[in-house]
């Protein structure tokens, strides 16, 4: 039996974000039927990299499509691989650490990096923003150079970046965006991802964003399909 498991976060002003950036979501009550209005309406304020969300190329290159100018298929998934890759608080993810699972990330479209630091997402958010583990952009390239199949990435920190190294999280988002390659080829990266324990069991998933003309990235609902109980 296959069923759906939300691997996305609610949207809220509450959630954790990176440092500086303005709340996940808002909502205005903009018609209340509390008021005698006849009908509730909401006015949504959303930012387009907090919560859990998409970055597309056009985040860091001026060349790169944006999410709303890809193709809806860009954004299922048929092979999604998940590897555990443990790392704490300001930890460098290396090449070293993910080559061990080179042949799980072979046979993927999306590898989910589960790092367990989500689990600071409700424990601690301050440190969540600001003290988690970040990718090395080594790691990144090897990602995309070794692995034709793989179209995209997830974490379940607050980025596959980290505030607390700003050189090398744009020298990872460059390497995995495939800044200067020329057969165009790129990762699509998730981040701030749900990690719930059946993301290992996932058949396909889908990770679709707001096509928002406009907009470089987006916040995204995920939906992985899992078999068996």
């Amino acid at each position: 039996m296959t069923r759906l498991v939300l691997l996305s976060h609610s949207l809220s002003a509450s959630a954790p974000v990176w440092p500086g950036n303005p709340p996940a979501a808002r909502t205005d009550l903009m018609e209340a039927i509390e008021r005698g209005d006849v009908a509730n309406t909401t006015i949504l304020h959303l930012f387009s990299h907090s919560g859990t969300h998409v970055d597309t190329p056009w985040h860091f290159l001026p060349d790169g499509p944006a999410a709303w100018q890809l193709p809806i298929e860009a954004f299922s998934f048929a092979a999604p691989r998940l590897v555990e890759v443990p790392a704490g608080e300001r930890h460098l993810i290396t090449r070293a650490e993910l080559e061990p699972h080179d042949a799980v990330i072979a046979e993927a479209d999306l590898c989910l990096i589960r790092t367990g630091w989500g689990a600071q997402r409700d424990a601690d958010p301050k440190r969540y923003a600001s003290a988690g583990p970040l990718l090395d952009a080594d790691a990144g390239a090897w990602l995309l150079d070794a692995h034709p199949r793989l179209r995209a990435i997830a974490t379940d920190a607050i980025s596959i970046a980290a505030p607390w190294d700003l050189d090398r999280a744009v020298a990872t988002h460059h390497a995995l965006m495939g800044r200067g390659r020329p057969d165009g080829r790129f990762l699509l990266i998730y981040e701030d991802v749900r990690m719930v324990p059946e993301a290992a069991r996932a058949t396909r998933v889908h990770a679709w964003p707001l096509f928002i003309e406009g907009a470089d990235g987006s916040p995204v609902t995920i939906v992985a399909e899992v078999e068996g109980e």
